[in-house]
């Protein structure tokens, strides 16, 4: 039986672990017949230590969203951490260690980044300063052993909590154990610690590397490192991300019309990092690994919402090999409060925004809508001038497209040349109207007088 593991960043609301975050699905694809295997022209997939993934968690509630960009790996020849710190692996006691300079992960000195060691409580003690003077005696030379980090350390807390782990069924008591360090903005870490920590081949591959590298630019992007240790091995984990909102002030303004898309049922993950077209890694070209790059997309609401139409194929499950074919969502919650969706490449190494969307309303119990012919592609120039596919003034020519001139013969093959005219150069257009608000205006305005004669014909 041939067992691929998927180890996906389960990222939710601000917290600065990312030992929180990580949540194993195993799939498993059962062995197919070598006579039906070949007849199909099935593709057996390969093993790679290493997985690229991006994901986004909207909190609807709270008008709050979270992008985060990042590699996995258990092979040390991916991403290696200084010794002291690899050597954690060996130590039973302890559960993660993290480095970051998120806002706040020390909140009495929010002028500071942190290294957050975390270690089982049991065995340590009964009193307090007990357990926080023997839990430092485990951390303190992991701790100092981050100058290669380029700063000092300097001891800042220890906290007794409770945390969920997922081979537990009940939450355990744990110690964490917080050391501050010299904060440096998230391009310059980035920067120089994937240069020191990732192999050459990732970075030298492009793929959701170049989209980590743009997206550190932000100023106000997270940098995060993790080690945890799992049964004979560390599963390594290097990430950088956004926390965003265009309602709450604390938080920084969302890159382009994020809110608006939500509001109106329309999911885009990649706007944020804003680019048109998503390429995975070249470390994966040439062999089939279906499962080592994946979008993540996690959405919270008080309502009861469904997944309405996606632009790609839906996979129903992992369950033998012909499920991992081919490209397209698998959403392992579809509707309710919680929707949760996982976009795999399969064979393919790119994809474009716009096969990436899928739309989101009330749960009305209707099967998910698949929109995969070329000819329903998205209408990129408007689509950035309006913000959204949902617009109206969107929706408008689109319907004008599907209902009038592709009924039609004539229409249809006009169609198609025009669509290899057309996306030759409107992603272009579209990525620059994302990015000057002002030739977003003039687009607009151009749009117009089409629209109004549209309506009126």
């Amino acid at each position: 039986m041939l067992k691929i593991i998927i180890f996906v960043l389960f990222l939710i609301g601000s917290s600065v672990l990312v030992t929180n975050a990580f949540s194993q699905i195993e799939i498993e694809i059962q062995k197919e017949d070598e006579r039906i295997r070949e007849q199909l022209g099935w593709l057996i997939p390969e093993q790679h230590t290493l997985q690229e993934q991006i994901e986004l968690v909207i909190d609807m509630q709270n008008s709050k969203y979270r992008t985060s960009i990042g590699f996995l790996s258990v092979n040390p020849n991916d991403i290696r951490l200084p010794e002291n710190v690899e050597s954690i692996g060996s130590d039973p006691r302890i559960i993660s260690f993290t480095l970051t300079n998120q806002f706040g992960c020390a909140p009495e000195k929010i002028d500071r980044a942190c290294v957050i060691i975390e270690v089982y409580r049991e065995g340590l003690g009964e009193e307090i300063l007990e357990i926080r003077e023997n839990a430092r005696k485990i951390t303190d030379d992991i701790a100092t052993s981050t100058f290669i980090f380029g700063t000092a350390v300097e001891f800042d807390s220890t906290l007794v909590k409770e945390k969920n782990m997922s081979d537990q069924s009940e939450p355990i008591s744990i110690v964490e154990v917080v050391y501050t360090i010299n904060k440096q903005p998230t391009h310059v870490l980035f920067t120089a610690l994937t240069n020191m920590l990732l192999s050459t081949e990732i970075r030298e591959s492009g793929g959701f590397y170049n989209h980590a590298l743009k997206f550190s630019e932000n100023e106000f992007s997270d940098f995060t490192i993790s080690l945890i240790p799992l049964e004979n091995k560390l599963l390594r984990a290097l990430q950088v991300s956004l926390i965003c909102s265009d309602k709450i002030p604390e938080l920084v303004r969302c890159p382009g019309n994020i809110t608006e898309q939500v509001s109106s049922g329309y999911i885009s993950p990649i706007d944020i990092i804003q680019t048109e077209n998503l390429n995975r890694s070249k470390i994966f070209e040439g062999d089939f690994y279906p499962l080592n790059s994946i979008v993540r997309v996690l959405i919270f609401s008080e309502q009861n919402l469904q997944v309405k139409s996606v632009n790609s194929n839906l996979i129903d499950g992992f369950k033998n090999l012909g499920d991992v074919q081919g490209n397209g969502w698998f959403f392992s919650s579809e509707s309710g409060n919680v929707i949760d969706g996982r976009y795999i490449f399969g064979p393919d190494s790119t994809i474009t925004r716009d096969k990436l969307a899928f739309t989101i309303g009330t749960n009305s119990e209707d099967d998910i809508q698949i929109n995969t012919n070329e000819e329903n592609g998205g209408c990129l120039i408007a689509t950035a001038a309006f913000g959204s596919e949902m617009a109206p003034q969107v929706q408008l020519l689109r319907e004008i497209r599907d209902n009038t001139v592709l009924q039609t013969e004539s229409g249809a093959a006009f169609m198609a040349g025009f669509n290899q005219f057309y996306y030759s150069f409107s992603p272009v257009i579209a990525d620059y109207e994302r990015e000057n608000s002002s030739f977003k205006e003039i687009v607009k305005l151009s749009l117009t007088p089409l629209l109004i004669s549209l309506t009126f014909n």
